[in-house]
């Protein structure tokens, strides 16, 4: 991995700030475009902020968690759900960064993230310490492996998907399957696994990796 950080947008305002809270740490590569993602997994940065304003749809789950297994990723959003956050971080993602954030802060999520931690704002960070306290009471590390056979090759496949961050209609679609099917799918995977969501799902499945 090389000492360079990434920060990818086309807003002059959100590199100039990136460019302060990175100041100092090694070279900086800006980029205006986001490169191919093939570049950027051959010799990957050590960190990667991207500005997800830089795309005019929201990128495939997959896309990002591959990046996030790369390197050291950080979003910049301009507003964003609870529900959302957790899901970003699931896959991966290091940090979830709102224009709330100040200079200071950011400062501290990149020393968090630097260091292989995560950052969680204030206003997830309840919801991810209930799903991690449940996850603890209800799994032992033998209980883990016990529940994931208990799922039918069905359940995992789409298991696998959730902890990919696939939505139910791309499930369905790579399946072949109704969206009505992987709901009541996914209810019974729930159910087998004692998990209450998809959010802990996905950290549930990631863990396995």
């Amino acid at each position: 991995m090389s000492e360079t950080d990434c920060v990818i947008s086309n807003h002059a305002e959100f590199q100039a700030l990136w460019a302060q809270v990175l100041a100092g740490k090694g070279h900086l590569m800006p980029c205006a475009d986001m490169p191919p993602l093939a570049d950027l997994l051959l010799k990957p940065p050590r960190s990667c902020i991207l500005d997800m304003r830089i795309f005019s749809s929201m990128p495939e789950p997959l896309f990002l968690m591959n990046l996030a297994k790369a390197t050291c990723l950080l979003l910049g959003f301009r507003e964003l759900s609870v529900d959302a956050e957790l899901a970003w971080l699931a896959i991966g993602v290091k940090a979830c960064c709102t224009p709330d954030l100040p200079l200071a802060r950011l400062q501290v999520i990149v020393d968090v993230t630097s260091r292989d931690g995560i950052w969680v704002s204030t206003g997830a960070l309840p919801f991810l310490l209930k799903g991690l306290q449940h996850y603890t009471a209800s799994h032992s590390v033998h209980d883990t492996n016990k529940n994931l056979k208990q799922l039918t090759p069905q359940e995992r496949k789409i298991a696998n998907l959730v902890a990919q961050g696939q939505s139910n209609k791309l499930i369905a679609r790579e399946l072949n399957i109704s969206d009505r099917t992987v709901k009541t799918h996914l209810s019974t995977i729930f159910s087998k696994l004692n998990i209450s969501d998809r959010v802990h799902l996905a950290l549930f499945m990631n863990r396995q990796f």
